[in-house]
Order: C-alpha cells, then structure tokens, then sequence
C-alpha cells in the first residue's frame, strides 16, 4: 500500500487532474542541465529549479520529465509558460515542510526521494511517495 504525506506546497503553473510522480533531481547549474537529459532517468524525475526565469531548465523540459518544482516564479514566468506548453505539471514558488538544506538555506526534497505532484485542487502540492510496511 502506498502512504502519501504533503511535505510541500506552491502555486500551480495550470490546473490539470494529471499530476507527475518521480524521483528528485535538484539542478542548479546549466553544466548539470546538460548531463541529466543526456541520461537514462529523464521521464521519471521531478527536476527543482531554484526559479521560474532559470531559462538554462528549458532543455529538461523539452526532453521531457515527469514534472517542475520552482522554488521561485510565478506561472507567468519562463518555466511556467513552457511548463503549460509541454503539458508538465509544475509547483512554483513551492515551500517544503521537510528535507534537506541546499547551499543558500532552501529546504528541498533530497535528490533520489519519490514524489507525486498535484495541480487539480486550489494550489499546488507535493507529496512524498513512499510504502507503508505491515501485515495488517
């Protein structure tokens, strides 16, 4: 059984009932931008920007990933509109309840962790994936 906890939240770039689960992959740097979308994970990772005119993730999109967290931006903003564009779902702006601290103090799901996105409702939220053990 899969338990679903909200560890964030933002505002949606648009409002879709498909939402995006994958793993975390934190890009900071055109260099690493580069090296992900020429490796085998692409479809199935939910890339972090740290904001929506981060023109340098443009490249990520276009090659398709499962979905967008911005820790910045607004959905009128670059990503936001290419977000809508390729049909990704996308949370901008988004605040973590828990995770791990990146250089400039931002909390962030750490990379490799499982997460769903949903942009059906009022906002947008992100929800750590993971799977409830027992034998109940």
């Amino acid at each position: 059984m899969q338990e679903h906890t909200l560890i964030g939240s933002g505002i949606k770039a648009f409002t879709s009932e498909k939402g995006a689960t994958g793993t975390i992959r934190f890009l900071d740097s055109p260099e690493e931008v580069l090296e992900f979308i020429d490796g085998p994970d692409v479809e199935s990772t939910v890339v972090i920007s740290r904001g929506g005119t981060t023109t340098f993730m443009s490249p990520a999109l276009m090659a398709g990933v499962a979905g967008l967290i911005t820790l910045q931006g607004a959905p009128e903003s670059h990503l936001g509109i290419l977000s809508r564009e390729f049909g990704i779902p996308c949370v901008m702006s988004a605040y973590f309840s828990e995770g791990i601290s990146t250089s400039r103090g931002e909390t962030i799901p750490a990379d490799g962790t499982r997460v769903r996105l949903d942009i059906a409702g009022d906002e947008g939220q992100v929800f750590l994936v993971g799977v409830k053990g027992g034998g109940n």
